[in-house]
């Protein structure tokens, strides 16, 4: 249901970043989503395409399902910090993208006025 909703919405809005990779801004009662789908397909795809970045995934998978005391201690957190410094972890925006996203976002600020003011009205 959830990803029919999102074709949904897909249709009838425009990606408030187009490249290198689409974010689309989807407003909600409390706030906002972004939608980086292209982003996360584009950061899977990169892992299974490359074997030493799938290796080290299964690594973490490996040691998250390791059942042991926690004694403060998470060695999959090394491993997931040389996933992430591999496949990267930050969305370029460039010129124009930077200013349509931030409209976008502050388009949302209207659904964060609301929320208060129905609090106050229903007397929570």
């Amino acid at each position: 249901m959830k990803r029919a909703l999102h074709a949904v919405h897909r249709l009838f809005r425009r990606p408030a970043v187009t490249g290198p990779y689409r974010i689309y801004v989807r407003r909600t009662p409390a706030g906002a989503m972004l939608d980086v789908e292209h982003y996360l397909t584009a950061v899977i795809t990169r892992i299974a395409d490359d074997p030493d970045l799938l290796a080290l995934l299964l690594d973490i998978s490996d040691d998250r399902g390791i059942s042991r005391d926690h004694d403060g201690w998470a060695p999959e957190k090394l491993l997931m910090e040389r996933l992430i410094e591999a496949v990267g972890f930050e969305l370029a925006l460039y010129g124009p993208a930077v200013a349509t996203l931030a409209d976008r976002l502050r388009d949302a600020i209207p659904a964060l006025d609301t929320v208060p003011a129905q609090r106050e009205a229903g007397g929570e």
